[in-house]
């Protein structure tokens, strides 16, 4: 296919009401997100431009320019949007009694998950904790996920 310029430029002419109508529903009728959202349908139509077969009918050529629309849409969607939460006007200091309960968590539990927590409370990495532990990685991350929920359900 011709990844000329000007053969993108005629690409997206002949279907920008196609990217813009998809863009526009997708941005809750927010012109200037529909903007942005175009412009990375643009950015990434132009990225993966040498995926339309070189011989497409326009129908085909239709069906890609839509296929590939929504996927980028979706894919720019799914990600959440950062959401600013207002801070209280006074922090509440923290309660002393924290650390200890803390403390009585962790003594809660068995001798190896509570060197793991520690280990992972110093700092030390997943692989650090699992080499010194003798598990590997992924372990060491299913142990701590285990033990967050068990306190988790410990304190509720």
């Amino acid at each position: 296919m011709n990844r000329s310029p000007q053969a993108y430029t005629e690409l997206l002419r002949r279907h920008r009401r196609l990217v813009w109508a998809l863009c526009w529903a997708r941005a809750c009728d927010d012109y200037e997100r529909c903007r942005d959202l175009v412009q990375e349908v643009s950015l990434s139509l132009w990225e993966h431009y040498g995926g339309l077969r070189p011989n497409a009918s326009p129908i085909q050529e239709r069906a890609w320019v839509f296929w590939h629309t929504r996927t980028v849409l979706n894919h720019l969607l799914r990600r959440p949007s950062p959401t600013l939460v207002p801070l209280p006007a006074e922090v509440p200091e923290p309660q002393d009694d924290s650390a200890e309960r803390v403390d009585d968590l962790i003594a809660s539990l068995s001798e190896e998950d509570q060197r793991l927590v520690r280990m992972r409370l110093e700092g030390y990495e997943a692989e650090e904790i699992g080499q010194a532990l003798g598990i590997k990685r992924n372990a060491v991350y299913q142990r701590l996920h285990r033990i967050v929920e068990c306190l988790r359900n410990e304190v509720s």
